[in-house]
């Protein structure tokens, strides 16, 4: 058994106070130019020293922010994964709701093209392994997974962006009577 180090829970609580500090500000002000250390710091109620004790830079602390999103979008579409067609259903609107609940600072990450291209790539996978098509080498199965899962992306924008009324349901209601 490997002894992990378990993190100090001031590390922990200051962490997350400066990432929710850079998301409030870029909610506020999507422009990323415009964040500075300063700024984090003083929204978080931390020092700079605090901002430098755990991140190299803004981008350091970015990046993290951004793989914390991934990792709870892995977590979230982890069961429907695991799971047959009766209840993709369910899991496609908790898998939306994900979207809905963090559609504020989602909706400032859309406008980064890395970010939509990890997310693409995710959504990709995902429709792979529910196909459960193993040989995705073949030109059309690729093509039509990358279509799939741009479609489904752009749905996803569109209705975080324009449709916000809808509900998860709704949408994925839609999704299924589109690719269903």
């Amino acid at each position: 058994m490997v002894n992990q180090k378990k993190e100090d829970p001031r590390a922990v609580r200051s962490k997350r106070m400066l990432k929710k500090a850079v998301i409030d500000l870029l909610i506020e002000n999507p422009d990323i130019s415009k964040l500075t250390v300063q700024k984090i710091s003083q929204y978080a109620e931390l020092n700079r020293a605090t901002f430098y004790l755990h991140f190299f830079d803004i981008g350091d602390l970015l990046k993290q922010l951004v793989y914390d999103i991934f990792d709870d979008l892995s977590l979230e579409m982890s069961p429907v994964l695991q799971i047959d067609d009766i209840n993709n259903h369910e899991q496609l609107i908790t898998f939306l709701d994900y979207f809905y609940k963090h559609r504020k600072i989602l909706a400032v990450l859309f406008e980064h093209p890395g970010f939509k291209k990890k997310l693409h790539m995710i959504l990709k996978e995902s429709i792979v392994l529910q196909s459960g098509r193993k040989d995705t080498d073949t030109t059309g199965i690729t093509l039509s997974m990358d279509i799939l899962a741009s479609s489904i992306l752009g749905i996803i924008m569109w209705w975080l962006k324009d449709g916000v009324h809808f509900s998860s349901e709704y949408i994925a209601n839609q999704i299924i009577e589109l690719y269903g």
